[in-house]
């Protein structure tokens, strides 16, 4: 059976190399015709190139085409026909030219095999203003303004004139290396009267960014479709004949110039460019330790948002500055582009006083008057009051060492705490601290559940949050929640204040407020690592927690011993 089905297809291999052969040996002519002659310069042409045999596709190259003639595609037929008993089978060729050039063009003569056809010369025309505007079709295409700088926006206008009923039809816009180019919204239909002859106008419009200076030379659009024609189709006119149009339109050249000798400011050529900003609250509610939003948007006419340059954020040292990604963004109005940029900060002072917010200057090159202009945000005085703390008690600070109480058995040094490594930290009683809160978990946990009869649990709009609960918020928990959960915990034990901020100020720990600033830091600015925050954040709130039981214990008796 394997044997046979070998056989089958070396006979049938044989066999088409045979009818191959056959058809090249019968392969005795090559003709070769256009549609018009002459032509005008934006006309296209199309060549019908036909052989006497069945022959491959690619047997024609078109490349011999290229010296004289834009070549826009090729589309190949076989036909067979039987007349008389007699058959006989062709191969045709129609590939749509449009001339590079006016003058005396040659068509070469086209060898196939050993078999050639005749060359054909064609005339071509330039294309007047008047023979144009008599046509039933025609394009033109235009760059405003003629001239520009590099990395500024150029409109490139292509327009399609129809005299005729439009079938259906494509555009092919040229590519051009080292430039930006995209469509700007969506076509534009219009009707306009040349010599008493009324068009049907449809605009395409597309921005263009040249990137390099120098000649920016654009090939020519072409549009490719079909039309009505005015002759009656078969069957009474219920069907009427569509003729197929291309048509090419002008090509277009403009000077691209570079950035002027001497300008050593940031790239920005423009129209127009505005700078503003905007403030979440009063500039007047400046506090210690608060965040106040600050966004910037910088406007620029003309340009692509990726040029749109950095804004200086330079601030006094004193105020921290936490800036989000900016958001880029482009626009089309009125096939113009509008660029954006806006930069979302945090700014949180440190101290209070008296500061200016320095000017913050945008060099632009301006296009139309070529002079170089300044989008300016003036600077600012501004008055950070201090952080306002609980009127209603006083808290004492939490010093970094225990002081001479008599009443603890062993003093315990502290007093280089804060300039001591974080993991440097874990002095003796905070590890025997630590057993105390395991033990006293356990004996909670184990303690009998109920509750006495006849005496009220005590109620409290706020649910108290234990300091062991904290240490697990500081250890599993996002930062929105330490944050929350760190605040609510303080207020248990020190007289309420409005922040976090407000604790470090009235606390006056130096390792308590650095953990703070740590957590904020890495809150809004991504800064440090994580899990050294956290350690010190525990570690802060540990040696507070250990403070407060030293001041309690230290403490005399409610009810003295008799």
């Amino acid at each position: 059976m394997v044997r046979n089905v070998s056989q089958f297809t070396l006979y049938s291999a044989l066999l088409l190399t045979f009818i191959a052969s056959s058809n090249a040996l019968a392969f005795d002519k090559l003709t070769a015709t256009v549609d018009k002659n002459p032509a005008m310069l934006d006309e296209s042409i199309t060549l019908t190139l036909e052989a006497n045999a069945a022959l491959p596709r690619d047997a024609f190259d078109t490349s011999v085409l290229e010296q004289d003639f834009k070549v826009v595609r090729t589309s190949v037929s076989n036909q067979m026909r039987k007349i008389n008993l007699r058959e006989s089978v062709s191969t045709t060729w129609t590939t749509i030219l449009f001339p590079r050039t006016t003058g005396r063009l040659r068509i070469p003569a086209i060898k196939i095999h050993s078999i050639q056809s005749a060359p054909i010369d064609i005339l071509v025309v330039p294309v007047s203003q008047a023979s144009a505007q008599t046509r039933d079709i025609f394009m033109s295409a235009e760059v405003l303004p003629e001239q520009g700088y590099v990395q500024q926006q150029l409109t490139y206008q292509v327009k399609l004139f129809l005299a005729v009923e439009l079938e259906r039809g494509s555009l092919q816009v040229p590519t051009v290396d080292n430039v930006i180019m995209q469509q700007m919204g969506e076509d534009l239909e219009t009707t306009a009267i040349q010599n008493g002859k009324r068009y049907r106008v449809i605009e395409r419009n597309f921005s263009i960014i040249p990137q390099q200076s120098g000649v920016l030379r654009l090939p020519s659009p072409i549009f490719e479709g079909s039309i009505r024609t005015r002759n009656r189709g078969s069957f009474g006119g219920l069907f009427n004949p569509s003729k197929a149009v291309n048509q090419i339109g002008p090509e277009v050249t403009i000077d691209i110039k570079p950035i002027p000798q001497g300008y050593n400011e940031a790239w920005l050529p423009s129209e127009f460019v505005q700078i503003n900003e905007s403030w979440s609250t009063d500039l007047s509610n400046f506090t210690v330790g608060e965040p106040i939003t600050r966004t910037i948007t910088l406007s620029a006419i003309g340009v692509d948002g990726s040029v749109l340059p950095p804004i200086d954020d330079r601030l006094p040292p004193s105020i921290k500055a936490y800036p989000d990604q900016p958001q880029l963004n482009t626009v089309n109005k009125d096939n113009t582009l509008i660029a954006q940029k806006v930069t979302n900060m945090a700014l949180v002072p440190s101290r209070e006083g008296n500061f200016v917010l320095p000017e913050i200057k945008v060099p632009w090159f301006n296009t139309l008057t070529q002079t170089t202009e300044y989008a300016i945000i003036p600077a600012q005085a501004i008055l950070v009051q201090p952080a306002i703390l609980n009127p209603s008690s006083a808290i004492n600070p939490v010093q970094n060492n225990l002081g001479d109480n008599k009443s603890l058995p062993v003093p315990v040094q502290v007093t280089d705490w804060a300039e001591r490594p974080w993991y440097q930290q874990a002095l003796p009683w905070q590890i025997s601290t630590l057993l105390v809160l395991v033990l006293w978990g356990c004996s909670i946990w184990f303690a009998p559940k109920t509750i006495p009869l006849g005496k009220p649990q005590a109620s409290n709009t706020h649910k108290a949050i234990s300091f062991n609960t904290l240490l697990q918020t500081v250890d599993k928990r996002s930062f929105k929640y330490i944050e929350q959960d760190c605040k609510q915990w303080l207020s248990q034990n020190y007289p309420h204040q409005a922040t976090l901020y407000g604790y470090t100020q009235a606390l006056k720990n130096i390792g308590f407020s650095d953990a703070i600033t740590a957590m904020y830091a890495y809150m809004y600015d991504n800064q440090g690592d994580e899990l050294e925050v956290r350690a010190q954040l525990k570690l802060a709130l540990t040696y507070l927690q250990a403070n407060d039981k030293h001041a309690k214990t230290s403490l005399a008796p409610f009810y003295p011993d008799n």
